[in-house]
């Protein structure tokens, strides 16, 4: 989702004159099949990331902890790491001047990786671990949309600020979800978990994968919202 926010950065620059991104060529507001290729032509760029702007890269972001517990099932990520988003497929990108809204869908891979502890049930069934975990999909679909308005700044410009956003998740392919050490080696209590993990990782991802998610989102948006508030409208689009 971080990287979802890097493209919409992009895509306000791309309609500023150009300077900061010589590569990606201006589109109208209208014109959907231009932003779309630009926005991919900008893929490889912003995994890099932009520190000029403050925008560090979208390839690999990195998280100390996310607390994932829900009813009885006790679950916390550490040192988790996700890449792949320097890989993204644009899929479509409209931007809506009269509602004041932009959205993005885009088909990527993602690696998710880290260590995990857990406690609880899970599908109903008692689980406990504590180890390295892996979430891994070759194409998941995401599509964000974000609400803005024009508020005045400090220099008496005028600068977009972030009040709403929306956002879902879709795997499309297979999401291979490998939690290591379950009931610390122990193989035969942990199998009816491994089934679980082979079988039922559709109902799984809304458990073990969008709490993941959320914390992905609410950071970026912290970091859009400083964006918008540091570069006036008249940099971020055509008159």
């Amino acid at each position: 989702m971080h990287y979802l926010s890097l493209v919409f950065l992009n895509y306000l620059l791309s309609e500023s004159s150009g300077s900061l991104v010589p590569f990606i060529k201006p589109c109208k507001s209208d014109d959907t099949e231009c932003l779309k290729a630009s926005t991919q032509i900008a893929i490889p760029y912003l995994g890099k990331g932009f520190p000029e702007l403050g925008v560090p890269p979208g390839d690999s972001l990195n998280f100390k902890e996310i607390n994932a517990d829900q009813g009885e099932l006790k679950l916390n990520f550490r040192d988790t790491k996700l890449v792949g988003t320097s890989k993204c497929q644009v899929i479509n990108v409209e931007r809506d001047v009269k509602q004041s809204t932009i959205s993005i869908e885009i088909d990527c891979p993602l690696l998710i990786t880290g260590l995990y502890k857990l406690d609880g049930k899970l599908l109903f069934i008692p689980a406990q671990g504590d180890g390295d975990f892996e979430i891994k999909t070759d194409k998941a679909k995401i599509i964000a949309t974000y609400k803005y308005k024009t508020v005045n700044g400090k220099n008496g410009q005028k600068h977009w600020k972030i009040v709403g956003y929306e956002y879902s998740y879709h795997p499309i392919e297979r999401v291979y979800i490998k939690l290591q050490n379950l009931f610390n080696g122990d193989e035969e209590k942990a199998k009816p978990i491994q089934d679980i993990l082979n079988k039922s990782w559709k109902e799984l991802i809304s458990e073990i994968g969008t709490p993941i998610i959320k914390e992905l989102i609410a950071k970026t948006v912290e970091s859009i919202k400083k964006f918008l508030l540091a570069v006036p409208t008249t940099e971020l689009e055509l008159s």
